[in-house]
């Protein structure tokens, strides 16, 4: 319920998200964040959470240095592709790329949120062999992240890099139209490319596909509409381009994990 002021620390940190919404303000960005999102925090480098509704998060924090000789050797290099950004280009309106966050699917965020449960129940308990069961879920956890930035930045065989100019003014489009119908199909031809290979570099920049993204974005533009408490669901769901009240309040609970009546009530609770 509190928010956390700007720190650092000497360990390395990952965070996931699993219910709620907060902002992550890091490396001079501030992020939304949404269930299913992933990001390591490398040591000694600032950062902050604005939370402004309940959210559920889970940190694990670990020295590298002091768990096995071999283990910086063979998971060092995940931790650095992990911590790098893709680009030190901004993208708006959501750079989910500088803050390297990785978004799971929601069976890989139910999977590590289980793993995570066991390292603590582990910490908690110190029976047999604790340290080492701890250590071989992190590894677990790192391969299971790893794989999800490789698919979701991986660009399709023989491709060139993203035309970035392209991505950033695609994504001013959706900014632009985000209350009206998007046939990114359509979009694509009218910019003489295929749809496919427009979705492969919209992935590629961003980690989301189109559909995902527009989403994304729609959800996070309704939170803020939440929090006044003059506005209807309808009008909300509408100002967000979603003409379906029962279809955002479906949606809204897909990405938070709280219905926008929770959410809303949440907020109103909070001093």
């Amino acid at each position: 319920m509190e928010s956390v002021p700007v720190h650092r620390h000497d360990f390395q940190e990952f965070v996931l998200i699993t219910k709620g919404s907060c902002i992550h303000q890091f490396r001079d960005i501030s992020m939304p964040l949404i269930p299913g999102d992933v990001f390591l925090i490398p040591p000694h480098q600032e950062h902050a959470y604005v939370i402004e509704t309940p959210v559920c998060m889970y940190n694990c924090q670990f020295y590298p240095g002091q768990i096995a000789d071999w283990w910086d050797g063979q998971f060092g290099g995940l931790l650095s592709d992990l911590a790098e950004p893709e680009s030190v280009d901004p993208i708006s309106p959501a750079d989910l790329n500088r803050q390297q966050i990785i978004h799971l699917s929601a069976p890989d965020a139910e999977r590590v949120q289980m793993m995570m449960d066991i390292m603590r129940h582990e910490q908690t308990e110190q029976g047999f062999a604790y340290k080492q069961v701890k250590q071989d879920y992190l590894n677990l956890i790192l391969i299971i992240i790893s794989r999800t930035k490789l698919k979701q930045y991986a660009m399709q065989p023989g491709r060139e890099n993203t035309p970035r100019d392209l991505i950033v003014i695609a994504q001013k489009y959706i900014e632009d139209h985000l209350t009206e119908p998007i046939d990114f199909s359509a979009y694509a031809r009218m910019n003489n490319i295929s749809p496919g290979y427009f979705r492969a570099m919209f992935k590629s920049a961003t980690g989301l596909s189109p559909v995902e993204y527009l989403n994304r974005l729609r959800i996070v533009r309704a939170i803020e509409y939440l929090k006044d408490n003059t506005l209807s669901m309808s009008d909300i769901a509408a100002a967000v381009g979603i003409y379906d009240a029962n279809y955002f309040s479906r949606l809204f609970r897909k990405f938070i994990g709280y219905s926008p009546s929770e959410f809303r009530n949440q907020v109103i609770k909070v001093p």
